[in-house]
């Protein structure tokens, strides 16, 4: 007797799993776990996601970490979640069917900040300051 052949085609598998998916970029330097209604939670990486574990690293100013989440868990966060969360309306999160067009949109929201970014002492004004003269003589 002939065994039934399996399929063996991973490429449509594959497909099927990226049709599913959206890539959701996230300009944060720490990533942000959404709860779902079934109980799970969904993170979305920060950009600082590589650093993790590392002894020292540089925070990225201006990048975006990007993860790869289900195309209906997607829709019930920004449903859920967008309204009330300023990340979404400041487009420091957004989401595009493939990676390659997330991060054309991440290079041209490179200019955004999300106020975690590390201090420029060497270049901004406002980060420099002044010795303390105290006037008590200490």
């Amino acid at each position: 007797m002939a065994r039934p052949k399996k399929n063996t085609a991973p490429e449509a598998a594959s497909q099927a799993t990226k049709a599913d998916t959206v890539m959701i970029a996230l300009n944060r330097t720490t990533g942000i776990s959404f709860k779902m209604p079934d109980g799970r939670k969904v993170l979305i990486e920060g950009n600082a996601a590589s650093l993790r574990g590392k002894e020292k690293g540089v925070l990225p100013v201006g990048a975006f970490g990007l993860t790869r989440v289900n195309a209906d868990d997607w829709a019930y966060i920004e449903k859920t979640y967008g309204p009330h969360m300023e990340i979404f309306k400041s487009g420091l999160i957004f989401a595009q069917a493939r990676k390659a067009d997330a991060v054309d949109e991440a290079d041209e929201r490179a200019e955004l900040r999300n106020g975690l970014e590390p201090v420029d002492v060497e270049n901004d004004p406002k980060a420099q300051t002044e010795p303390l003269e105290s006037k008590a003589g200490f």
